[in-house]
């Protein structure tokens, strides 16, 4: 049985506190579901730089509980910084992690940010068919690109893993993604139920029950034996996935925080339109 009371990357057990980092919000990509969609990759006034960055990060470090920075975005790597903050990141004893669609990956670049301090790159498979994955991200050729930077990643020391976004579009995906997943030497696969936040709120009505139900079901009946080396997870969605039921239990976010591309300090960004979402103060001056 995969347990998904543990499958948020934020909920460390290890007594390691882990930051997520939104460090922009621009994007190659149009993703029907993306949570924080809010440009088409031109810059974005309020970004910061890559000295308030820096500044960011000196802050992060005076807490000696902070083990580990998840760099996401948008897509982190349209910032041509990139590799400079995540040398920083290493640089003040924290590790950093990226969160990629995979689109901007060259083996310069992965090169770059493994000597950077990079050990784990998560990128995004929406789906076991182009048609599905290339509909849901909005670009022709995702797919074919996307396996074709897992089989570059296969070549360099870093452990990769992916999310798989679950629509009533791709759940009969779920064993296909797998097989993609073990072939490509994946170390993780999550999967997520599609949130009404951002994008998705626009291009999906609420999910309902039936299809946690039913994600849940899948999930638990994979042969693990099929897969040794992969860990299977699925995120633990919030109340407004299973409106008053609990066969998955809810997150309320609270377990780590998020800094935002503008600098802002909050809580869980699945949880940011939500009666639980805050903003605790601007991270720099």
């Amino acid at each position: 049985m995969v347990n998904v009371l543990n499958a948020c990357p934020f909920n460390l057990k290890d007594g390691k506190e882990r930051i997520l980092w939104e460090i922009t919000p621009r994007c190659n990509m149009n993703c029907k579901h993306c949570l924080f969609y809010m440009g088409n990759g031109k810059k974005c006034s309020d970004e910061i730089t890559m000295e308030q960055a820096f500044e960011i990060i000196d802050n992060i470090k005076k807490d000696k509980s902070i083990k580990a920075i998840w760099i996401s975005g948008g897509e982190p790597l349209l910032r041509k910084d990139i590799v400079e903050i995540c040398k920083y990141i290493k640089e003040a004893g924290i590790k950093p992690s990226i969160s990629t669609n995979g689109v901007l990956l060259t083996e310069e670049l992965i090169e770059k940010l493994y000597n950077a301090g990079v050990e784990y790159m998560h990128l995004s498979i929406d789906g076991a068919t182009a048609q599905t994955h290339n509909n849901l991200r909005g670009v022709p050729q995702a797919f074919e690109i996307l396996m074709d930077k897992m089989e570059l990643l296969k070549t360099f020391p870093i452990n990769v893993g992916a999310s798989f976004m679950v629509t009533e579009e791709s759940i009969d995906e779920i064993d296909g993604v797998l097989e993609i997943a073990k072939s490509k030497n994946l170390n993780v696969i999550s999967f997520y139920l599609v949130a009404e936040l951002g994008r998705g709120a626009i291009n999906f009505k609420k999910e309902k029950f039936e299809l946690a139900k039913k994600l849940y079901e899948k999930i638990n009946s994979i042969d693990r034996n099929r897969y040794p080396g992969l860990k299977i997870e699925m995120f633990r969605a919030n109340r407004s996935n299973l409106d008053d039921n609990d066969i998955i239990q809810e997150c309320k976010g609270y377990n780590f925080f998020n800094i935002t591309y503008d600098g802002n300090l909050g809580g869980c960004p699945w949880l940011m339109k939500s009666e639980h979402a805050f903003t605790v103060r601007k991270f720099i001056k």
